[in-house]
């Protein structure tokens, strides 16, 4: 004879949510545990860690993304932030244009450092050699005018050839020819001619910054002696003094051929000739 099934009471698992009372918990009414009594242990399940909570707003600087935008990676912030730096830089450069001579009184104090590493040091010859090379480019593009007077007077020459007006101003003007032509630029006769003001290939305050920082570049090259390269440095003091004459005399011949002055001196003419 087969042994009866056991009997269990009857259990309630969830109570009655018609109690009342001061110890009653509420059933929520929304959320995960929506639905269930206060004691079912679902009531109290809280969203995912991970998950934004209601409140937060995207990119307030919490969450695993650091407050970064969905849109946003990190090469977008440090390039933001980057930019940022730029600005307040170039505003600096802004402020420091119209202070010439305080902006030269740097580069000077600058170069003069780097010759008293370089005398003192007993080193960094050919890192000088550099430095000075790289400055006489910059000096002579900032005595040079943007447009070359060569390449319009030859412009003109063709023109005249095929029967075509040339440019006007183009040729080159008849006048006084060795230094006296030169400092014809400077006098106040009465010809009617247009004042055409010198632009600079290269102008003042690029030609500052540039030779500011090689100078501040070099001057960091005489931190470590890796950048000292031996060399015997009386064969580079002659070729520089060398290629400095050269060039500077076919800059002057250039000048006095074609009777411009890369310097403000003396007075201008005025438009209208005489006054």
């Amino acid at each position: 004879m087969a042994a009866p099934a056991p009997s269990y009471p009857a259990v309630q698992p969830y109570p009655s949510t018609s109690s009342s009372g001061p110890g009653a918990a509420p059933v929520p009414s929304a959320g995960p545990g929506s639905g269930f009594p206060a004691r079912s242990g679902l009531a109290g399940m809280q969203p995912h860690s991970l998950a934004t909570p209601p409140g937060m707003v995207p990119g307030s600087g919490a969450g695993i993304r650091g407050g970064l935008d969905a849109d946003k990676t990190v090469f977008d912030a440090v390039k933001a932030s980057t930019g940022v730096y730029g600005r307040k830089f170039q505003a600096l450069l802004d402020r420091a244009t119209p202070h010439v001579t305080e902006r030269w009184a740097l580069t000077a104090a600058l170069g003069v450092l780097f010759v008293l590493n370089v005398v003192i040091r007993q080193g960094w010859y050919i890192v000088c050699y550099a430095l000075a090379i790289y400055i006489l480019n910059l000096f002579l593009a900032f005595l040079q005018p943007r447009f070359d007077p060569s390449l319009a007077a030859d412009i003109a020459a063709e023109d005249a050839e095929e029967g075509q007006p040339g440019l006007p101003g183009g040729g080159t003007p008849k006048g006084p020819g060795g230094f006296k032509g030169l400092l014809s630029g400077f006098s106040t006769s009465g010809d009617d001619e247009e004042f055409r003001p010198f632009i600079r290939r290269l102008p003042e305050f690029k030609f500052w910054y540039s030779a500011t920082k090689a100078t501040a570049i070099a001057l960091a090259c005489t931190i470590t002696r890796a950048t000292d390269v031996p060399v015997y440095w009386p064969i580079l003091l002659v070729y520089f003094c060398t290629l400095f004459a050269l060039t500077m005399r076919r800059q002057i011949q250039h000048m006095i051929k074609y009777k411009y002055v890369p310097f403000d001196l003396g007075k201008k003419a005025r438009y209208g000739g005489k006054k």
